[in-house]
This record gives structure tokens, sequence and C-alpha cells, in this order.
């Protein structure tokens, strides 16, 4: 259920195009990093008006995470935010740019990607 929920977030919010990225937080265990929580402002697409709000995007059993920001970093969202599924692995990927509009594997994604989380659960919330 949180799956179709966190599915519905992603469609309504367009990936979160045109929004900003507000946090990028790692949560660290025993293991390394346990759970990476990133917080976007966008807009819901599916209410009238011009809502914006932000979602806490939530990748837990992380397994490999990669934040590549030059220093005059903009925190503005142009190509938004995928949530991909490669086997039994869900990845988020903020912002990167791939030969098509979505990267085939796991592979593309850590050769073009510069922000990305791969992990076990994916789960989005909004906060406001």
């Amino acid at each position: 259920m949180a799956m179709e929920r966190t599915q519905q977030l992603f469609a309504q919010y367009h990936r979160f195009d045109d929004g900003a990225l507000v946090s990028f937080e790692q949560v660290y265990g025993p293991q390394g990093v346990q759970a990476v929580r990133i917080v976007v402002y966008a807009r819901n697409h599916a209410l009238d008006g011009d809502v914006w709000r932000q979602v806490a995007i939530t990748v837990g059993a992380v397994r490999e995470v990669l934040v590549r920001t030059p220093g005059n970093f903009i925190n503005r969202i142009c190509c938004g935010v995928k949530l991909l599924r490669f086997g039994d692995v869900w990845c988020v990927d903020v912002d990167g740019t791939y030969t098509h509009d979505d990267p085939g594997s796991l592979d593309e994604v850590r050769r073009d990607g510069d922000c990305y989380v791969i992990g076990g659960t994916v789960e989005a919330i909004e906060l406001d």
C-alpha cells in the first residue's frame, strides 16, 4: 500500500520537476548508511491551483549512495526525481540526465548519475 502511494505521489508531482531539493540526509547505522531521506519542494499537478508542498522520500535498506554536487550547486530540479526498479532493488535518482528518459540499468545509473540512492524500500510522504 505504501509503495502504491509513493508511486502515486511521483506521478502527481510529475517526478518533482521544476521543484527544489531541500535536503539530502543520510542516516547511519553500524553497517554504514541505513537510510536516506530526501526532501523536495514541488508542485502537486493533480490539485487545482498552484499547490506546492514538501515531500519526503525515504530509501531504506540502502545498498549504495552517490552524491556528487558541484561547489556552486543549485538546488533546482530540472530533470525530475526518478523512481526506478531494477530486479529486487529500488533506485531514486535526483536530476540525472540519461541517453533515454530513464536509464536502462543500474550500470547506466552508476556511470551517468550524479545523485542517486539504491535500496530495498522507498516511501514518499507529503510533509505539509
